[in-house]
């Protein structure tokens, strides 16, 4: 739902003013758990995959998303990743869920395929001509920002080279 600025910025205010919730006791012994399942991976190999503040920055996360819906209690589902169900530490870390790291490699190696197919020996191929193609043999949407995303991550891996707005395979 798309809301005029001033609904919005109402809307924040009181959020800000009248919600601030707390953990469930189902959702803080999730994030407790999946927080001690972290400290056992990294301690199988020696080395600290998770740490204290990434916990606290858990149950702020979970907490927001609360405030954000309006809710006095901050439940499980809030300190979950949507798509997969398990809370995802890495998210802390990137920026990024773990599911979304990994659709966006498919995406980028989807493309990666589709430009070996089009562009033999090193011809280049402009990026809107691409996105079009992208578009049409995807059973799924795929926006201008996420096919700029698998753009980035195909230029970073040395695989193409993009120059203005062309695109050619290395």
């Amino acid at each position: 739902m798309v809301q005029d600025m001033s609904s919005l910025r109402d809307y924040i205010a009181y959020a800000r003013s009248y919600i601030q919730p707390s953990l469930s006791e189902e959702a803080g012994q999730a994030l407790i758990q999946a927080y001690v399942d972290m400290r056992k991976i990294g301690s199988s190999r020696g080395a600290v995959t998770a740490y204290p503040r990434q916990l606290e920055s858990l149950i702020r996360l979970a907490e927001a998303h609360a405030k954000m819906r309006l809710h006095r209690e901050a439940l499980k589902q809030a300190a979950t990743d949507p798509k997969t169900g398990i809370i995802d530490v890495g998210i802390l870390t990137t920026g990024v869920s773990s599911s979304e790291r990994s659709r966006r490699q498919l995406l980028a190696k989807e493309l990666l395929k589709l430009l070996q197919s089009k562009a033999k020996s090193g011809a280049q191929l402009k990026t809107q001509a691409v996105l079009e193609m992208m578009q049409a043999q995807s059973q799924v949407p795929v926006s201008q920002a996420q096919f700029e995303a698998a753009l980035r991550i195909l230029r970073d891996e040395d695989a193409i080279t993009v120059t203005g707005q062309t695109v050619r395979v290395c």
